[in-house]
This record gives C-alpha cells, sequence and structure tokens, in this order.
C-alpha cells in the first residue's frame, strides 16, 4: 500500500484500480489522496519546516514531562524523559481510554519504577501532566465553544485544486 501510495512510478497500477475504486466510490478520494501527497515533492522546504516545528513541539512536550517530574519531586535528568517520551505520546494513542487516562499514569508508573521512582511520585506526575494538558488546551475548546455558539465572522472557504 505505501507503494502505491509513495511511488511515482505506481500510478499506472493505481489507473488499473480505478474501475475497482468507482465501484465503491472511492476512486476520486484516492485521487486526490495520491495528488496531495506527490505535490510535496515539490516543496522540499515546507517538509522541512514542518519537520524542525514537529521535533521543537515534541521536545517541549518532554520537558513539560520532565517538569511535572521536578514539581512533584523526582530528581531525574530530563534524559530518561526524552526517552519515555515518544514512547508515553504512542501509548497515549490507545484508544480504549478517554484521552488516555489510566493508561498514562500506569505508563508513568511503569516506566518511571524502572529508573528507581516510587509509584505514588510517578502517578502524580503523571496525572500533573494531564492536567498541565488540559490547561494548555483550555483556550482552544474556549473558541471553538464561542465559534460553535455564535459562529465565525470568516467568509466562505474557498476550495483549493487538490479538493476537486
Amino acid at each position: 500500500m505505501a507503494f502505491l501510495l509513495f511511488s511515482p512510478r505506481a500510478r499506472p497500477l493505481l489507473r488499473l484500480a480505478r474501475p475497482v475504486l468507482a465501484l465503491v466510490r472511492a476512486d476520486r478520494l484516492v485521487a486526490q489522496v495520491y495528488t496531495a501527497i506527490h505535490s510535496y515533492r515539490h516543496h522540499v522546504g515546507v517538509l522541512l519546516t514542518v519537520c524542525a516545528v514537529t521535533l521543537g513541539v515534541q521536545a517541549t512536550r518532554v520537558l513539560a514531562i520532565w517538569l511535572c517530574g521536578e514539581a512533584v519531586g523526582i530528581d531525574l535528568s530530563p534524559r530518561p524523559y526524552y526517552v519515555m517520551g515518544p514512547l508515553l505520546f504512542l501509548v497515549m494513542l490507545v484508544p480504549f481510554t478517554i484521552n488516555g487516562l489510566a493508561v498514562r499514569e500506569s505508563f508513568f508508573v511503569s516506566f518511571l519504577g524502572n529508573v528507581g521512582v516510587d509509584a505514588d511520585s510517578a502517578f502524580a506526575a503523571g496525572f500533573l501532566f494531564f492536567v498541565v494538558t488540559l490547561v494548555l488546551a483550555a483556550p482552544g475548546a474556549i473558541i471553538l465553544a464561542w465559534e460553535g455558539l455564535h459562529g465565525t465572522s470568516r467568509g466562505r472557504r474557498v476550495p483549493r485544486e487538490a479538493d476537486g
């Protein structure tokens, strides 16, 4: 599937699949995804910028975890948190809890327990990170609620070329 989506040499193979995709009305969607993915080939600067911003945001999130650990009395360098952070962000994607609640705290207890942190402190750090995340998301929630109740002042959206 990755070969079909990312390789420019796969375009003839996708053309062969078009009648089958048309039966399930997915031909336009697949064409739009393919075009959107390949439009970035000509905009390497955008990809590099997005990569740099993503790395910066993730590094900042890991520092927030470290500061939460410091706030509850865990005396570790940021290094273990840079190992834990990306794993935590993957664990938080587990879809069977609301916002990763309890899974995140269990991960904190498990991971930090392996580096000598007691369970109570590890749980407190995980819960504090959850609270910090909620507080940082609150302005966005307020804006979304305001726009949902009062509408937006923006004009109609102009469709892009890739939107068809």
